[in-house]
């Protein structure tokens, strides 16, 4: 009897804890105790979080935790990051962005020259990035990021006599291909990117654009972009 009476203790105690592990932690047992050092996925329905990581320390064993948010909680997740990190290449985030707005700098006798549209749409390569990713109680999920990036793209501008120093013939007007390459800094909320140029230049491809006074000059300027899912999904393969 004093046999059964045991068996039945034990069934219950691990009853119960197993009731507890999968009902999960509520966020300030979380933060408090169990928080995971580095994470590498969360998955989410609703107002219940599975959260996968490592403890600082060890990195060969994958922990999970299942995080249950009240209403009106927010669990915010932050991580720095680069391309390169400790030792190895991280996945490559792109995005579609376009510099409509770009102010070439006074040089010689020419004045500052502002340009306003959308004469280029190029890719924006995320070197190095803070993010901060929101998840709600609602089961809505928000993303903040800061990062600095490289942006190539093919632009086109209108040449004519005054900006090739004559090489046009007078009212003659001549659109040519340039390659444009910036320093990007950039911040996103969700898929949309806004960007300032601090720094960048074109190149041309062609006789008459190398007579440009603006080629290989330095600009700046601001832009708007999209993080496509697939295009990442396709560049990361």
């Amino acid at each position: 009897m004093k046999n059964i009476s045991i068996f039945l203790a034990v069934i219950l105690f691990s009853f119960n804890c197993l009731s507890q592990t999968n009902k999960g932690s509520n966020l300030t047992d979380y933060l408090n105790q169990h928080k995971i050092d580095y994470l590498i996925k969360v998955e989410y329905n609703k107002d219940t979080l599975i959260l996968f990581g490592y403890k600082n320390g060890n990195n060969s064993t994958l922990i999970n935790r299942k995080v249950k948010l009240c209403r009106y909680e927010v669990l915010g997740v932050n991580e720095w990051s680069s391309i390169f990190n400790k030792g190895h290449f991280k996945s490559l985030k792109i995005s579609i962005t376009t510099i409509p707005f770009k102010v070439k700098t006074k040089f010689n006798e020419f004045e500052t020259n502002a340009t306003s549209g959308i004469s280029n749409v190029g890719l924006n390569f995320d070197l190095g990035r803070w993010k901060t990713d929101r998840y709600f109680a609602s089961g809505e999920k928000s993303n903040h990021k800061f990062y600095g990036g490289i942006w190539i793209a093919p632009s086109v501008e209108e040449l004519d006599s005054i900006h090739t120093k004559g090489f046009l013939a007078d009212g003659k007007k001549s659109k040519q291909l340039f390659v444009s390459t910036a320093f990007t800094i950039n911040y996103t909320y969700n898929n949309l990117t806004f960007t300032f140029v601090p720094i960048g230049f074109d190149f041309a491809t062609s006789s008459i654009g190398k007579e440009w006074i603006y080629n290989r000059r330095r600009w700046w300027g601001f832009g708007i972009g999209l993080e496509p899912k697939f295009l990442n999904t396709i560049a990361n393969k």
